[in-house]
């Protein structure tokens, strides 16, 4: 009977954190971890039920207790600290980790002679993190998050020893020293008994065992890599080194970098702005194609101005996910022409020599498995800030709240801006605020009908940020470009064959001064606005936009020189694999 009452404790108690202490979840995903948690549990219980193992002893409840830490503490600090400030967030592995936690421990003590020793060596560490975290919550009232794991990583032992002098880190340690009084009696001070049980009985202890040390402790893949702790841990370690080796490599390519104007300057200081969208299929926008819905209505109206306005209705993302886009769409390699992103010239690069302020601001991740390239790029501006970082913010981080950045932007400097959002990126229902619904009822709509209205609101955004740009910065052109698409109907899919993930918008908005002083990047973008593209070649169009000449800058393939070079024949997807002659839709 325990180990019933046991296991059903494990299931609902991690069922009942991920509701709870989750935020902006999809149906699907609670019923998914609804039966993943049922399943855990009860292949966590079946070491030590098998072999009829009482979890009443001393070593058992301590490993009990672990686990149970591990369920509630990351997903509930983090709950704490994001809940006002996010529209999501799902932490579903740490309740996982802590199931099959249980089951690692009570197995190992359930089918090895004198395991405890073996436990207490294994269970040190992982108490201590979880107990950690919740002293730093007391501490700082905030549970860890990236930045505190910089600031962990980079901290010199001298900055320790002083950080030991306050008294409430004292207190703090003195209270892990104390517990570990009775978690050493526990595990070493006491006898275990592991049950009677048949050979076959313990043959499934131990089998059970053994599947569940693979699957918690597998590197890279493995519960344990998985969970909060571990994740902050390991993206801020690579980010570091991707980071060094991301300045090594350019203090080589910056010195071999030239780029001058390749016309009369502007008559005042001006900005150039590109904004990144994010999940934004063209397919379910107004402005590029015939649907129901006017879900984009501003840029309907803005590409009536054919003079002002181009389109670029056969634009397509490189590739079906983030990483692999944009270390290739903010720098010159690509495709066709190989290179690596580390030794590649930038946007912000090319930006900077020709004497241009560039601001980059972001509503997406800082650090991570798809942020490090788009984060690397973006920190060698001038300015960089990330929605995600500003912790004395409390609102909900909508894009609308990267308009409140853009009065930071000098008029008196010429600027380049960028303005990455969210987007459209799913769970849709989370990307804009309740007030903007424009389609059905909160709560009642399926996924294209939310889809559509975040593409509505990130039409509203877009308008905000040109009616700023004009009024204020003068402006001279505006590129919109989303990442890559995405199909409502089955947010996760990523099958590129069908080529709505890879169908995206793309529009620029031009000034007339930059017409008249630029008539050749004009009349070459207009020229070349039904040309086949994919984004991998941002680059070269930004370096166009901006009319350069440069030893990084190849004119031919640039939207905004006569001479683009590239066809539907000759352009690819996913590397090459994939040709755009295949997209028959």
């Amino acid at each position: 009977m325990q180990h019933a009452f046991t296991a059903i404790a494990l299931w609902g108690i991690s069922f009942i954190i991920y509701v709870t202490c989750n935020k902006g979840l999809p149906r699907n995903c609670i019923r998914q971890q609804f039966r993943r948690y049922l399943i855990a549990a009860i292949i966590a219980a079946v070491p030590a039920a098998i072999t009829r193992t009482s979890l009443l002893q001393p070593a058992a409840i301590i490993a009990t207790g672990t686990a149970f830490l591990w369920i509630i503490t990351y997903p509930l600090l983090f709950h704490i600290t994001k809940r006002k400030s996010s529209t999501e967030y799902d932490n579903q592995i740490d309740p996982a980790f802590g199931i099959y936690l249980y089951g690692w421990l009570t197995g190992i003590l359930a089918i090895v002679p004198g395991a405890q020793y073996i436990v207490t060596v294994c269970e040190a560490p992982l108490l201590i993190v979880p107990l950690a975290q919740w002293g730093y919550f007391i501490i700082s009232g905030e549970g860890i998050d990236i930045n505190d794991m910089k600031t962990l990583q980079q901290t010199h032992k001298t900055e320790i020893i002083e950080f030991f002098h306050s008294w409430k880190v004292r207190i703090a340690a003195l209270f892990l020293v104390f517990a570990a009084v009775p978690f050493v009696w526990a595990n070493c001070c006491t006898h275990f008994a592991p049950g009677e049980s048949l050979w076959w009985q313990k043959a499934i202890a131990i089998a059970t065992t053994l599947f569940i040390t693979i699957y918690i402790w597998k590197p890279k893949r493995g519960l344990f890599s998985r969970t909060g702790i571990a994740v902050l841990y390991r993206s801020v370690k690579e980010y570091t080194a991707q980071n060094k080796r991301y300045k090594t490599q350019a203090e080589e390519r910056i010195k071999s970098l030239e780029a001058t104007p390749a016309a009369k300057p502007f008559k005042a200081p001006s900005t150039i702005m590109l904004v990144l969208g994010e999940s934004a299929t063209r397919d379910y926008m107004s402005a590029f194609s015939n649907v129901e819905e006017d879900t984009t209505p501003w840029m309907r109206s803005m590409l009536e101005d054919r003079e002002h306005c181009v389109a670029f209705p056969n634009a397509y993302s490189c590739h079906v996910r983030t990483v692999q886009v944009l270390e290739k769409s903010f720098t010159e390699f690509n495709q066709y022409d190989g290179g690596e992103f580390f030794t590649s010239c930038s946007i912000v690069d090319i930006a900077r020599k020709l004497g241009m302020r560039i601001h980059w601001y972001s509503n997406q991740g800082y650090v991570g498995d798809v942020d490090t390239p788009v984060t690397l790029v973006a920190n060698t501006s001038d300015v960089a800030k990330w929605t995600l970082q500003e912790k004395e913010i409390k609102k909900t981080p909508y894009d609308s709240m990267l308009l409140d950045y853009l009065g930071e932007i000098a008029p008196t400097k010429e600027n380049f801006v960028v303005l990455h959002l969210k987007g459209n990126h799913f769970n849709f229902i989370n990307r804009y605020p309740p007030e903007a619904r424009m389609w059905g009822k909160a709560g009642e709509c399926d996924n294209v009908t939310e889809y559509k209205n975040s593409l509505h609101y990130t039409d509203d955004i877009i308008r905000q940020f040109y009616e700023y740009g004009r009024k204020h910065l003068n402006m001279q052109a505006m590129l919109y470009m989303s990442d890559h698409g995405c199909t409502p109907t089955n947010s996760r899919r990523r099958a590129p064959r069908d080529f709505v993930n890879s169908r995206i918008p793309m529009m620029l908005w031009m000034s007339d001064e930059y017409i008249a002083t630029h008539p050749e990047r004009a009349e070459a973008l207009k020229g070349n606005s039904s040309k086949y593209w994919t984004n991998d070649l941002l680059y070269e169009l930004i370096c166009g936009i901006f009319d350069i000449k440069s030893n990084h800058f190849k004119e031919k393939n640039s939207l905004a020189h006569k001479e683009y070079c590239h066809t539907r024949e000759t352009l690819t997807i996913m590397e090459g694999e994939i040709k755009l002659t295949e997209d028959n839709g």
